[in-house]
C-alpha cells in the first residue's frame, strides 16, 4: 500500500482533472470561469482536490425521469368554436393577419 504525504492532499492540474473526470479540458476550463463548479487558483492555473472532483460529480448527477403521464405521441386538438353551440352549425373563419410592408 503506497503511503500518502503528510498532509494527505492531493492537488490535480486541470488536465489530470478532466482525464480522471473524463471530460474536455475546455469543459473544466469554461465551468470554472462561469464558477459553476469547485476549484482552487493556484499561480494563476485551476487546480482541482479529490473533494472538488467528488463535488462536481455530485453536482452533475442527473436523476432518474419518470414516465410521461400522457403519451408523447397524443397530439394536441387545436380549441376551435364548436358548431353546435350554434343554431346554424356556422364556424366563422378568422382574418388573415395584413402583411406588413
Amino acid at each position: 500500500m503506497p503511503e500518502q504525504a503528510s498532509d494527505g492532499l492531493k492537488v490535480y492540474t486541470k488536465e489530470e482533472a478532466a482525464k480522471i473526470l473524463r471530460v474536455k479540458v475546455s469543459w473544466l476550463e469554461r465551468r470554472a470561469a462561469a464558477r459553476q463548479i469547485p476549484f482552487t487558483m493556484l499561480s494563476g492555473s485551476y487546480r482541482f482536490t479529490d473533494a472538488h472532483l467528488a463535488e462536481i460529480v455530485r453536482i452533475n448527477e442527473q436523476g432518474m425521469i419518470s414516465p410521461p403521464a400522457t403519451p408523447i405521441n397524443r397530439r394536441r386538438q387545436r380549441a376551435r368554436t364548436d358548431a353546435r353551440k350554434r343554431p346554424d352549425g356556422f364556424i366563422p373563419l378568422r382574418p388573415r393577419p395584413k402583411a406588413s410592408a
